[in-house]
């Protein structure tokens, strides 16, 4: 025996409650397939996606957006050369050696995935094809691009980087960088959020930053001297000022401060014209 449902949007009974209720009526019901980003997932967790260049984006804090999912980068197929495989590094950042491959038309090479244990397929291409899982390390120019840690290229010896890279862990990095961007919910309340204010130990804990990383700015890659430090600011990436984690921190001439969302007020200030009267000195 069978049953046919009934037009519910034709139903008398349930057309008068719904206009006693003051409804509107619905359109007319759409089935949305749900399995598409649930598939994206699990290929991201099991193996690589294949992407296009135009198909990786790049958040605020420098790691790698895919479909609103963070996402590790590496290259799967491997060439045998002289008889010896050797594996690349896998990047969560788009950081030098990105943007080299990038300018090189070399980018779509690399596959996304989204693993945890430190373990990506990938293909060795030598007589045969095999296909296996293999433990890769994690680029040092991405760690440098988020300061991981306080990691940086140039403010450690080649041995404490290393040490850095053996010890890495993606789930505590997937723990600091959630996976899910889509599903991401607000961390406080209106009540429970604190100030949004500079802590007040800011003036030494910037100039330490500033000192770390060399008087050095991050975008432009400009030098400054201590006695140029007016010039140098460092930069909140999320834009709490409260929070003082050395990955949220960038090190920004007040020129690049400036570019930022929501800091163009800083090209009234008078170091701002300064400073751009500076480099227009230079130039001449």
């Amino acid at each position: 025996m069978s049953f046919k449902l009934p037009n519910f949007l034709r139903w008398s009974s349930l057309d008068t409650l719904r206009q006693k209720m003051g409804a509107p009526l619905t359109d007319n019901f759409v089935l949305v397939p749900v399995y598409s980003e649930i598939s994206i997932v699990e290929q991201l967790n099991t193996g690589g996606v294949e992407i296009d260049l135009d198909e990786i984006s790049v958040h605020d804090d420098g790691t790698l957006l895919y479909r609103g999912y963070r996402g590790l980068l590496h290259i799967r197929d491997i060439t045998s050369i002289a008889g010896e495989m050797r594996m690349p590094r896998y990047h969560l950042a788009y950081c030098q050696t990105l943007e080299k491959m990038k300018k090189n038309s070399r980018f779509d090479r690399y596959v996304v995935a989204q693993t945890n244990t430190g373990e990506f397929k990938v293909n060795l291409v030598d007589r045969d094809i095999t296909s296996r899982n293999v433990r890769l390390n994690v680029c040092q120019n991405c760690l440098d691009r988020i300061h991981w840690k306080g990691f940086s290229i140039f403010g450690m010896s080649r041995s404490e980087r290393q040490n850095r890279v053996d010890n890495f862990s993606l789930p505590e990095f997937f723990r600091e960088y959630p996976r899910d961007l889509i599903g991401m919910k607000p961390k406080y309340t209106s009540g429970t959020a604190p100030l949004n204010d500079y802590s007040q130990n800011w003036a030494k804990l910037s100039k330490d930053i500033r000192q770390q990383r060399g008087h050095r700015c991050e975008s432009c890659e400009e030098s400054f001297t201590k006695d140029e430090s007016r010039f140098l600011h460092v930069h909140h990436r999320n834009g709490l000022k409260n929070d003082n984690r050395s990955v949220n921190l960038a090190v920004l001439c007040i020129a690049c401060h400036a570019k930022q969302p929501e800091h163009g007020h800083i090209k009234a200030h008078p170091d701002y014209k300064l400073f751009m009267a500076r480099n227009k000195r230079q130039k001449d």
